[in-house]
C-alpha cells in the first residue's frame, strides 16, 4: 500500500510497533489513520485499480450566506454607483435642463425651458387655439420648487413623499412628474386633502381681491374655514374668533338651535363645552370681575368716548329661586326673593359703546337702597376712569324722591356736583318716558286746553283725543289713508301697551298731524285744526330730543333733527321755551297733563340745555346729539335679555345674569375685537381683592352658634339613607377609585348594616331602601350614613333658625360656605368614630367634601322649591292684582 486517505503521505502506522515506540523515544509524534481512510493506491496493481486523490477545492464560496453577501456587496455598488449619477445638488439650473433631456425616462408630453434662472417643466395643452398650462413643475435657482395643476399652486404636503425641502436628484423630478401627470390626467386620482387645498388656495386668491369689511369676503372667509377645519381632525381643530362669535351668538339665541346645527354635522362648529367656556372667563369666580371687565372694555375707547351717561332702571322678574352651581339664585342680600332688579348702565354720549356695570336684587326697591347702590358703582366708575356726564331715570315716584332727596337735598336741581371729583352730574328725566306719559295722559284725559306760547303756539290750542278718534273712523273703509299710522291699538291699548313707544309714535306722527290739517278745512272739523297744532308742538319737540346721528337732519331733511352745535342754537332756545310752557300750562289750571308729567318734562328741558352747553363750552364737543342722553338703551338690553330667555316677558334672575354674561361676552369679541388670548391675558393679570376671609368669618360664627340638639325620627332616617347611598354612587362614579368604594359603598348589600348609634330610632333605618331595593341601589357605609345624618342635622338646624338661614341666603355661594360650616363642625365626637383616613382616601380624594356637596345640593333644590312657593302667596294679595293685570295684559281700556 502506498497511499491513504485521510493522512500525511510517510505513513507512520504502517510501521513496526518496535519502531514506533523507537520514533516516540526520540520525540518524533505518532501518526494514525483516520478512521475513514481506504487504500487507494496499491503496488503492481492495474492502473485501473488504482487512483489519485486530487487536493479538494475550497467549499467557502458555495454556502447561501457567502452568495448573499456577494450579491449585497454588488447591489450596494450599484446603488452607491446610481446615487453618484442621480445626484443634482452640485449641479446649475443650465446643467441640470441638459441633464433632463438626456433622460430616457421622462414622462411623455413634458416641455422643458428656463425662463428667469428657473427651470420650468410643463404640460400645455392647445384648446380651439387657446393654449392652456395644464401642470408644471418649478426649479428655482437653489432648487427650491413650486408645483402648479390648472393653474393653482399644490401645496407640498401633497408630494412630500417625494420631495422634503430643495431638489437633491433627478430620480425626484422625474418622479414628481410623473405624479403631476397623473393628477392632470385622471382627476380621481386626486385624494380629498389636494381637492380641498385647491379650493382653499382658490377661494383665498377671490378673497385678497375684496374689501376686508365686504359681505362676500365674509361669506368666502367662512367657507375657507369650514374647508381648512374640514381637512383636521375633530380633536385637532382651532376655531378662529370669528367662527366662535358666529357659534356663540347662534348658541346663545337659542341652544336648542345650535344643537340640530351640531347633530346634521354639515358645519364644523365648536362644541357647546368649548362655547361655555367664553362664558366661563366673564364669570368673577372664576374670570374678569367686574371692574377688570370694565377696564378692558374701556381701553378700546378715546377719551371722549368715555364721557358717558349712568342709566338707571329696574327690570321685574319672576319670584323664583333657582339652584345652580352651588348658589341659590333669585334671593336678595337680606335672604328674601326678589321681585326687581336694580339695574345700572352706562352708555357714551358720542358712540354706541354701552355696558350694564351693575345689578342688584331687590325685593322691595326705595330710594335710600337706590342712594345705596348708587353710590357704589359710582364708586366703581370713577375706578376705571369713566366720566359720568349725566343721570337718567324714568319718571317713577322712587327715582324722583332719588334725586330731590338724596341727590339734591330736598329740592330739585338740574345738576349736581360730584364731591369727589368736583364735577357736575345733570338729573334727567328720561325723555322717551316723558312722550309716553304725554301720551297716557292725552288718551286717558281726552281734552287738552293749551296756553299760547310764542312762535309755535301764538294763540293757544284745544287739542281733543276724540278728532284722532273721528279721523280713524273716517279713514277706516278707505283703500289709501292720510293717517295711516293710527290704529285701533294706538287709540285703545291695553294696559301693558301704554308703556310702547311705538303706539305714541303713531299718534304723535307726520302723517297724523297734516291728515287733521288736511280735514280740518272742512265743514264741521274746524276743532281738527287745534289737535293738529298741539301735535306738531309735540313733534317738534321729539325730532329735538331723539336726534341720535348727525347725519338725520340731512337725510330727513328737517332741520329739528340736526344736532346741537352750540349753546346759542335754536333748539336749545325751544326746549327753554317749551319748559315755560309747561309751567304756565301747569299754572294756568287749564285741562292738561299729571303734576308729575309737568314736573318731570319741565325738569329734562332745562337739564338737556345745561348738559348741552356744558358739553360744547366746557368740555369741547363739536355736537351733541341729545338722543343719546336718554334711557332706551338699558330698555333695549332688557328685551336682550328677554330674547335670549326664549322670548319670556316674565324672566327670572338667574336668566337675567346668564344673559348678561353672555352679552358681556359677545362686547369683548365681537364690538370690542378682543381675541380670545387676550382675554385670558387680561384674566392671568387680574388681582381679584376678593377674598375668602369673610366667608371664613361668616362659617366660623354660623358654627359657633349651631347647637346640634336636632335628630332625625326613623321616617327621617330611612330617606336618609337612602339618598346618601345615592350620594355615595355618585362619588364613586365619578373619581372612579376603588378606594372610594371600599370607603364609602357597604362590601356586603345583603345584610343589613348595624348602626353604631341606631338606637337613636324607633326602628332600622334601611328599612325604606330594603323595601324598594330591587338589587340596584347602593347601601352606604356607616361612615356615609353618618355624615349625611350630620348634614341632615347642621341644615336643619340653620332652616329652623331665621337668623342662621338669612345669614346662609345672603352668602355669594351657598354650597361653599355649608361646606366649611361642616368642616368646622364635623369632629370624633359628632360622629361618634375617628374619621376615614382624615377624610382622604388612599388616592388623596376629599370624601368628606364630595359627600357634603352633594348632599347640600340635594337639600338646596328642595329648598329653593319652598323660597319660591313661598314667595308667590302674595300675589293673590289684593295689592298685586293691579300689577297682574298689567303684565298679563288682560284690563282692556
Amino acid at each position: 500500500m502506498k497511499g491513504y486517505t485521510g493522512v500525511e503521505s510517510d505513513s507512520y502506522a504502517s510501521r513496526p510497533l518496535q519502531q514506533q515506540s523507537c520514533l516516540a523515544s526520540q520525540g518524533i509524534p505518532s501518526l494514525y489513520l483516520k478512521e475513514e481512510a481506504v487504500p487507494s493506491i496499491f503496488s503492481n496493481a492495474p492502473k485501473y485499480l488504482s487512483k489519485t486523490c486530487n487536493v479538494p477545492r475550497s467549499t467557502s464560496r458555495a454556502t447561501t450566506s457567502s452568495r448573499f453577501q456577494l450579491e449585497e456587496k454588488r447591489l450596494d455598488t450599484l446603488e452607491q454607483s446610481f446615487k453618484e449619477n442621480d445626484n443634482i445638488s452640485g449641479l446649475t439650473v443650465s446643467q441640470l435642463e441638459e441633464r433632463l433631456r438626456a433622460e430616457t425616462t421622462l414622462p411623455e408630453d413634458f416641455k422643458i425651458c428656463i425662463v428667469e434662472q428657473a427651470l420650468l417643466v410643463y404640460l400645455i395643452n392647445v384648446t380651439e387655439d387657446i393654449p392652456k398650462i395644464m401642470g408644471s413643475i418649478i426649479v428655482r435657482s437653489d432648487f427650491t420648487m413650486a408645483v402648479t395643476v390648472d393653474e393653482k399652486v399644490v401645496p407640498s404636503t401633497q408630494y412630500h413623499d417625494l420631495v422634503k425641502g430643495p431638489l437633491r436628484s433627478m430620480s425626484q423630478l422625474v418622479n414628481l412628474m410623473a405624479r403631476v401627470k397623473a393628477w392632470i390626467g385622471d382627476p380621481t386620482s386626486r385624494t380629498l386633502e389636494f381637492n380641498i387645498k385647491l379650493a382653499i388656495q382658490h377661494l383665498k386668491t377671490t378673497t385678497d381681491s375684496l374689501e376686508e369689511d365686504s359681505e362676500e369676503h365674509k361669506k368666502i372667509s367662512f367657507l375657507t374655514e369650514q374647508l381648512k377645519l374640514l381637512s383636521k381632525k375633530k380633536f385637532g381643530r382651532v376655531y378662529s374668533a370669528k367662527l366662535v362669535i358666529l357659534s356663540y351668538m347662534i348658541y346663545a339665541a337659542s341652544p336648542a338651535a345650535y344643537m340640530v346645527l351640531q347633530d346634521q354635522n354639515i358645519l364644523c362648529l365648536p362644541t357647546t363645552t368649548t362655547l361655555r367656556k367664553v362664558t366661563r372667563r366673564l364669570n368673577s369666580a372664576t374670570g374678569l370681575d367686574n371692574s377688570s371687565y370694565l377696564k378692558l372694555r374701556i381701553s378700546k375707547l378715546n377719551q371722549y368716548e368715555r364721557t358717558v351717561i349712568l342709566i338707571i332702571d329696574e327690570i321685574y322678574v319672576a319670584k323664583r329661586v333657582e339652584y345652580t352651581r352651588g348658589e341659590m339664585q333669585g334671593l336678595t342680600p337680606d335672604g328674601s326673593v326678589a321681585s326687581t332688579l336694580l339695574c345700572f348702565m352706562v352708555k357714551s354720549v358720542v358712540s354706541k359703546y354701552k355696558d350694564i356695570v351693575a345689578i342688584y336684587p331687590m325685593s322691595k326697591l326705595t330710594a335710600a337702597k337706590q342712594h345705596e347702590c348708587y353710590l357704589e358703582v359710582a364708586a366703581l366708575l370713577r375706578s376705571v376712569f369713566f366720566s359720568v356726564i349725566a343721570i337718567a331715570v324714568d319718571n317713577a315716584t322712587t327715582n324722583r324722591k332719588f334725586f330731590i332727596d338724596f341727590l339734591c337735598n330736598g329740592s330739585l336741581e338740574t345738576k349736581v356736583i360730584d364731591n369727589i371729583t368736583g364735577q357736575p352730574i345733570f338729573l334727567i328725566f328720561d325723555p322717551v318716558h316723558g312722550l309716553k306719559n304725554i301720551y297716557n295722559n292725552f288718551q286717558s284725559r281726552k281734552v287738552f286746553e293749551c296756553p299760547p306760547m310764542p312762535q309755535n303756539l301764538p294763540d293757544g290750542c284745544c287739542a281733543n283725543f276724540r278728532d284722532i278718534v273721528d279721523l280713524y273712523d273716517l279713514e277706516a273703509a278707505m283703500t289709501l289713508k292720510k293717517a295711516h299710522r293710527v290704529t285701533a291699538k294706538a287709540l285703545y291699548p291695553k294696559s301693558i301697551e301704554k308703556t310702547s313707544v311705538k303706539l305714541a309714535t303713531s299718534i304723535f306722527s307726520e302723517s297724523t298731524r297734516d291728515a287733521l290739517r288736511f280735514y280740518g278745512t272742512q265743514d264741521g272739523k274746524s276743532s281738527w285744526t287745534g289737535t293738529a297744532d298741539f301735535l306738531a308742538l309735540i313733534i317738534k319737540l321729539w325730532n329735538i330730543v331723539n336726534v341720535k346721528t348727525s347725519t338725520k337732519g340731512k337725510h330727513k331733511r328737517d332741520s329739528t333733527m340736526d344736532p346741537v352745535r352750540s349753546s346759542l342754537d335754536w333748539k336749545l332756545n325751544f326746549l327753554r321755551d317749551f319748559a315755560s310752557f309747561l309751567q304756565n300750562w301747569e299754572d294756568s289750571k287749564k285741562p292738561g297733563l299729571t303734576r308729575e308729567t309737568f314736573l318731570s318734562m319741565r325738569h329734562t328741558c332745562m337739564a338737556l340745555v345745561d348738559c348741552s352747553s356744558y358739553l360744547l363750552d366746557r368740555l369741547g364737543f363739536n355736537f351733541v346729539l341729545l338722543g343719546h342722553l336718554q334711557s332706551g338703551a338699558i330698555e333695549s338690553r332688557f328685551g336682550w335679555f328677554r330674547q335670549l330667555s326664549g322670548a319670556n316677558y316674565y324672566i327670572s334672575m338667574r336668566q337675567v345674569l346668564e344673559g348678561d354674561r353672555k352679552i358681556r361676552a359677545l362686547s369683548l369679541l365681537k364690538f370690542s375685537g378682543f381675541s380670545l388670548n387676550e382675554i385670558d391675558d387680561a384674566i392671568k393679570s387680574n388681582v381679584s381683592n376678593s377674598n375668602n376671609s369673610s366667608e371664613d368669618a361668616t362659617a366660623d360664627e354660623l358654627a359657633e352658634s349651631l347647637q346640634c340638639l336636632r335628630w332625625p325620627s326613623s321616617s327621617d332616617a330611612n330617606v336618609i339613607f337612602y339618598v346618601s347611598g345615592a350620594m355615595a354612587r355618585s362619588v364613586v362614579h365619578i373619581t372612579r377609585c376603588g378606594y372610594c368604594k371600599q370607603e364609602l359603598v357597604d362590601p356586603d348589600a345583603s345584610q343589613a348594616v348595624q348602626l353604631e348609634e341606631d338606637f337613636i330610632f324607633n326602628h332600622g333605618a334601611t328599612k325604606f331602601l330594603d323595601d324598594i331595593n330591587r338589587g340596584g341601589l347602593t347601601k352606604p357605609s356607616e361612615y356615609t350614613f353618618m355624615l349625611a345624618v350630620h348634614c341632615w342635622r347642621v341644615f336643619e338646624e340653620i332652616n329652623a333658625s331665621l337668623p342662621l338661614k338669612s345669614r346662609l341666603l345672603a352668602a355669594e355661594c351657598q354650597r361653599s360656605l355649608f361646606v366649611k360650616i361642616m368642616d368646622r363642625v364635623t369632629d370624633i365626637d359628632s360622629l361618634g368614630h375617628p374619621l376615614v383616613s382624615e377624610n382622604y382616601c388612599f388616592k388623596g380624594h376629599d370624601l368628606k367634601s364630595l359627600l357634603v356637596q352633594r348632599l347640600f345640593n340635594c337639600f338646596a333644590k328642595n329648598a329653593v322649591k319652598k323660597l319660591t312657593s313661598d314667595a308667590n302667596q302674595s300675589n293673590q294679595q289684593p295689592a298685586k292684582r293691579r300689577k297682574i293685570a298689567k303684565l298679563s295684559s288682560a284690563s282692556h281700556q
